[in-house]
């Protein structure tokens, strides 16, 4: 059955890398080319003829461009059919009804699966666009609705009390001056408050979230989908590199799909971590359970401190898009809006 694809996400590297070792080293027909032109310097899985342009740079980009894109809808088709020739691609939309008789046994099979397929509902979260739009917040708010509040005498008299001090401030940093600026904000929001439907943030609240948010998950951009509307439960997750969007920025697959697509996408990849019931994993740090803490030699009081230090990380990092049972993460080669050729 073919298919068309609408490509958002293509980690190439990955898929060029997978290719190779599927066919025994790159096959005959796949050469590397690189092309280097209108600015741009791409390396292609295949030996493609790029079109001349004769009106300019950008024109050369734009080409160039679009050659790589089908380029990649030809790898990405390869690579997914070798895998399923293979019988290593699952396509859970697919294994739900055909592996097992219930929701609990196809659980039970997915440890198995190694690559995978599925298509559902599905989010993007991205952790830079959130702190940007925290940071931003209460000045959107405040000229919203200041703007509408324009002819409230209040409003006025402050408006112009806190461009003078500005202005002031402008000419010598005078730290009371500073501190009265301050005042003047706190008791501007107050006013924009008690008139409006505005609900400002705390600043120092906002701080302590960017700072949490810079420590343990810096410009991270995740993907989540539920290949299952009766079993929203079930979830794949995949953290995203921003270099393998296919239109080069996030912001483009925002207007686009949207941050939470209202139509049914497709992601594969190979699962990285699947989490189980009753985890059976060995806790790599319990060989110190044996010894008294005089038995240890120094070296190995030092280890064992550390690696408890390393161990209590874990439950921060528990927060940040690290799944938990009945969820799997993956490792994602392609996202797209994929249409069944019937």
């Amino acid at each position: 059955m073919k298919s068309v694809k609408d490509l958002i996400y293509f980690d190439y590297d990955k898929a060029k890398s997978l290719n190779s070792q599927l066919s025994g080293g790159i096959v005959s027909e796949i050469t590397r080319a690189i092309e280097e032109q209108g600015g741009l310097q791409s390396e292609f899985g295949f030996d493609i003829k790029l079109l001349k342009a004769k009106v300019g740079a950008a024109a050369d980009e734009k080409t160039i461009k679009t050659e790589r894109i089908e380029l990649y809808h030809e790898l990405l088709n390869e690579v997914e059919n070798k895998l399923n020739d293979n019988r290593v691609l699952k396509d859970l939309n697919q294994a739900l009804t055909t592996d097992g008789k219930s929701f609990d046994e196809f659980l039970e099979n997915v440890l198995k699966y190694t690559y995978i397929k599925a298509t559902g509902w599905s989010s993007f979260e991205d952790y830079g666009r959130f702190k940007n739009i925290m940071s931003n917040f209460n000045d959107v708010q405040r000229l919203i609705y200041a703007s509408a509040l324009e002819d409230n005498p209040e409003i006025v008299a402050h408006k112009k009390q806190i461009s003078e001090l500005k202005r002031s401030l402008k000419k010598s940093q005078n730290h009371k001056e500073l501190n009265r600026l301050k005042a003047a904000e706190k008791n501007f929001d107050k006013i924009i408050e008690e008139h409006s439907e505005a609900q400002l943030l705390d600043e120092t609240f906002v701080e302590r979230v960017k700072i949490f948010l810079d420590t343990f998950s810096p410009n991270r951009l995740n993907f989540r989908l539920a290949p299952f509307d009766d079993f929203s439960e079930f979830q794949i997750l995949a953290n995203l590199k921003s270099q393998y969007l296919v239109n080069g920025d996030f912001e483009n697959v925002i207007y686009t799909y949207g941050s939470r697509p209202n139509i049914k996408l497709s992601v594969f990849g190979v699962i990285t971590s699947c989490p189980q019931e009753n985890d059976v994993r060995v806790d790599l740090n319990e060989e110190y359970l044996a010894f008294d803490e005089n038995e240890l030699t120094e070296e190995a009081v030092y280890d064992k401190a550390f690696r408890n230090m390393f161990a209590s990380f874990e439950n921060f990092e528990k927060f940040f898009f690290v799944p938990s049972y009945p969820k799997i993460a993956i490792s994602p080669i392609g996202i797209y809006r994929e249409v069944i050729m019937e």
